[in-house]
């Protein structure tokens, strides 16, 4: 699948490393930098989302969407754990449920960026929660090994019944520095993480990004290390 991430903008967390195994398949594990694993809300329009090779879905090719993700190691390297992603145009939702085994879920988001006011998210199916996300956005590139860490992600794993890993690619973020003005965390609780303290915040203005399609992953990796720049 091709497609096109903009007006991204990041909240991240430190979250003990066991909070995060507690969510996790067996094949993975969390991956850490500095001693502690993260979990990081990101708000993003989806652009020119489309199956390679095949025209365009009316209705579904833009669309806002929110995630809550965090950051493992499996069997095939390191790369990033969804635990949901909410979005406004349900045959995508279906399109991902299916084909990839990501937990999306159709919810309704605001964001006008045009105004200040920020990502409100209010999540219609399969269950109710909600989460909203304002930042400033500075224009101090983001540059050191935590933002590395946080962004340079090249596969995703998702899966219930069978874990599976699809290959990322796009281009390096060009990531800047934000600061948060207001976050309402219930995404984040929703996905079985209590944070309490204010996040760390970047933003970007958009990459073009190419899926692979997902294949099944075997195996147990072991025990994690902490991460200290790239990936």
């Amino acid at each position: 699948m091709s497609q096109r991430w903009e007006d991204v903008e990041f909240a991240h967390w430190p979250v003990p490393a066991d909070v995060v195994a507690d969510v996790l398949p067996s094949s993975l594990v969390p991956d850490c930098h500095a001693g502690s694993a993260w979990v990081s809300l990101v708000t993003f329009q989806m652009r020119s989302l489309r199956i390679t090779h095949l025209p365009p879905i009316p209705t579904t090719r833009d669309f806002a969407e929110v995630n809550v993700r965090t950051y493992v190691i499996g069997p095939d390297g390191p790369g990033v754990w969804f635990c949901s992603l909410d979005a406004t145009s349900f045959l995508p939702v279906l399109v991902a449920r299916t084909l990839y085994g990501l937990p999306y879920c159709v919810a309704d988001i605001r964001h006008d960026p045009g105004r200040d006011d920020g990502w409100a998210i209010a999540r219609r199916w399969p269950d109710r929660s909600t989460g909203s996300l304002t930042v400033e956005r500075l224009g101090t590139p983001a540059e050191d090994d935590l933002a590395v860490f946080l962004s340079a992600r090249w596969r995703l794993y998702a899966g219930t019944r069978v874990t599976r890993v699809a290959r990322i690619v796009h281009e390096p973020w060009p990531l800047r520095h934000a600061r948060v003005v207001h976050c309402e965390t219930g995404l984040v609780a929703a996905a079985g993480f209590a944070v309490d303290r204010a996040p760390i915040a970047h933003w970007a203005p958009g990459v073009s990004v190419r899926a692979a399609a997902p294949k099944r992953i075997h195996g147990v990796h072991g025990a994690a290390e902490p991460l200290t720049s790239g990936r």
